[in-house]
Formats: C-alpha cells, sequence, structure tokens
C-alpha cells in the first residue's frame, strides 16, 4: 500500500488507471481547484483531503465530478464539489463505498446518485442546491445514508425509487426547504430512524410501498401540504414520530393501506386531520397517539382500521391552529453534526 500525494495539476483519472496505483493506496488530495471529472477505475482506494479546501468544479462545463462504475469499497472523504452538470457522485453498480464528509453544491442532477450497487455508506455529507440530494435506484440495496443534510434541493431532500430499491437505512439525516418531499422511500423494508425533515415544499415524508417500512423517531415539521404521505402500504410500523404544523394532513393513509401499526405518535396543530384513513384502508392499529389540536379533526376514519388509547386532545382557546409553516428552520448545519 501506497500514500501518494495530489495536486490540482494531477490527471487524477490517469493517475488511478496506471500502473503507479494500485488497489488499496491512499490518494491524499493537496488544497486547490481540480476541473476534472475523475473516473474511479480500481477497488479499495482511498481519495481524501489533506485539508478543507480541495474543490472540484466542473464550471458549468463539465458533467459529473466522481465516477464508481463498477468498482468495490472506494472511500472518498472531505472534498468539495460544486458546479457540475450533472452529478456531484454516481456510483453505479459495485459497492461498499464509504463517501464520508463532502460538500456538494450546486449540481443540475443529483448530489449522490447510487444505481444498482448496494452496501454503501454515506456519512456526514452536506448536499446544497442541486436536483435531489441523495438518490438511490435501480436495484439499490443494503445502503446505511447516515447523517447527511440536504437542503434546497428542487425535488426530494432524500429519495429512495423504487419497490425493489430495499433494505436501505435513512437515519439521522436533516432534510430541510426541498423542492418535493424531505424524505420519499419506495422501497421494501427499508428503515427511516430519527431524520429531521422542516419546511419542505410539497411533503416531509412519502413511504410508498409495498412492505414491511419501519419509521421510528422521525420529527416531521411546517412542511407545505401533508406531513406524511403514506400509499399503498402493507405492515408497515410508524412509531414514536413527531408530526406537526404541516398545511394538508399530519398522516395521511391512502390506497390499499393495510395491517400497518401507528404507535406513540406526537402529532399537533395540522390543518384538516391529524391522521387522516382513506376509504380503502383496513385493519391499521392506532396504539396510543397523542393527537393535539388538529383542525378541523385529530382523526378522520373513513376505512376500517382499529383504535386503541390514543388521546384526542381539542385546541385550547385561542391555540393558533398550526403554527408558523414554512419558516427558515435556522439550526439545521448544528443539528446534523450532533
Amino acid at each position: 500500500m501506497a500514500v501518494i500525494p495530489v495536486t490540482p495539476a494531477t490527471d487524477l483519472s490517469a493517475l488511478i488507471a496506471s500502473d503507479n496505483v494500485s488497489p488499496g493506496d491512499v490518494l491524499v488530495l493537496e488544497d486547490g481547484e481540480y476541473f476534472q471529472t475523475v473516473v474511479v477505475s480500481k477497488d479499495y482506494l482511498r481519495i481524501v483531503a489533506k485539508g478543507k479546501k480541495a474543490v472540484f468544479n466542473g464550471m458549468g462545463l463539465l458533467l459529473t465530478g466522481f465516477i464508481l462504475n463498477g468498482v468495490t469499497g472506494v472511500e472518498v472523504d472531505g472534498l468539495i464539489m460544486m458546479n457540475y452538470r450533472g452529478t456531484g457522485i454516481s456510483i453505479t453498480g459495485g459497492g461498499g463505498h464509504r463517501i464520508v464528509g463532502n460538500k456538494i453544491n450546486g449540481m443540475q442532477g443529483n448530489g449522490i446518485g447510487v444505481a444498482s450497487s448496494r452496501d454503501n455508506l454515506l456519512w456526514r455529507n452536506e448536499i446544497c442546491n442541486v436536483f435531489r440530494g441523495v438518490q438511490v435506484f435501480f436495484t439499490s440495496v443494503n445502503n446505511r445514508i447516515i447523517a447527511n443534510l440536504a437542503t434546497l434541493c428542487a425535488d426530494d431532500g432524500f429519495e429512495c425509487f423504487l419497490q425493489n430499491d430495499r433494505d436501505n437505512v435513512f437515519a439521522g439525516n436533516v432534510s430541510v426547504n426541498n423542492g418535493a418531499y424531505g424524505l420519499y422511500s419506495a422501497g421494501s423494508n427499508n428503515l427511516l430512524l430519527d431524520n429531521i425533515l422542516i419546511g419542505n415544499r410539497i411533503g416531509g415524508l412519502n413511504i410508498n410501498t409495498t412492505g414491511n417500512a419501519v419509521a421510528i423517531g422521525n420529527i416531521i415539521k411546517d412542511n407545505g401540504e401533508v406531513g406524511s404521505f403514506l400509499a399503498d402500504l402493507a405492515n408497515l410500523f410508524f412509531g414514536e414520530n413527531k408530526v406537526e404544523g404541516s398545511l394538508l394532513q399530519g398522516l395521511a393513509v391512502v390506497g390499499t393501506g393495510d395491517n400497518g401499526i401507528f404507535q406513540q405518535n406526537r402529532i399537533s396543530h395540522n390543518t384538516n386531520a391529524g391522521i387522516f384513513l382513506s376509504a380503502l384502508t383496513r385493519l391499521n392499529f392506532i396504539y396510543k397517539n397523542k393527537l393535539r389540536c388538529n383542525l378541523p379533526f385529530n382523526i378522520r376514519d373513513t376505512g376500517n382500521n382499529i383504535f386503541v388509547d390514543n388521546l384526542d386532545e381539542p385546541c385550547k382557546p385561542n391555540e393558533f391552529p398550526f403554527g408558523d409553516c414554512h419558516a427558515c428552520f435556522e439550526g439545521f448545519a448544528e443539528i446534523s453534526k450532533e
């Protein structure tokens, strides 16, 4: 294993492809501006910033910052990427990569795209002003998206796109002021844990899956239309989430939503309804939730569902019904680093 210094004058793709670099080597990047697309063509390379200002700038001309296609076990750590016409980091096939502590800004496509890949870790990346923050798609499984920040994205902050994008974990992420959903999850058996979803234009959380998703401990606040939109579900567990300040329902279960468990959530100050269950929903278990001051209904069930020990509190006199929606959530950067 070798430690190889790299400067902005180095053609990084050519260096990686050469006989001077072997799997397991560490490429240490000096500060400076790099105008290039990097194709990582070998396994188990570690590409790390020496300082805090190794900047990959596509200048609106280059398509992608880093391309990891069919390789395994690459680390990309501590880089700044900006102004590419496509994606900041594109992962296709392969897997087991560690994408850590990068700052990605001003992409016309995704901040990070994971396609047909598995077992990747995306941790503590900060993504701003892109189309989608993180997109996991095309049969990507068993990925861990942990403690990242996505803000001011034109579409979703975090997106798990298809039913077969399964067994993924989204935990401790912050998704604020994005143009669609804070977090969209269509894959089966995904875990959505302790995410903060605030001020997103369409909604905080969208779960649209055939089965077995788990959402626990998420904060879903002041989103534009619906706090949590749950469609065509089976055996969803939705527990200890805090949902408040949505302009429509706090929690909307629509389509054929069957046999879910909604337990110990706090749902308050949403308009239209705190919990709404559509006519096709059945046999969902609504248990020990605290619903307060959702107008005009704390609970509206038009299906065939089961309710046990829920706290249904009206508004107090002169209590404002839905809080300060669309307020800029200051402090998200600090929360993302806790």
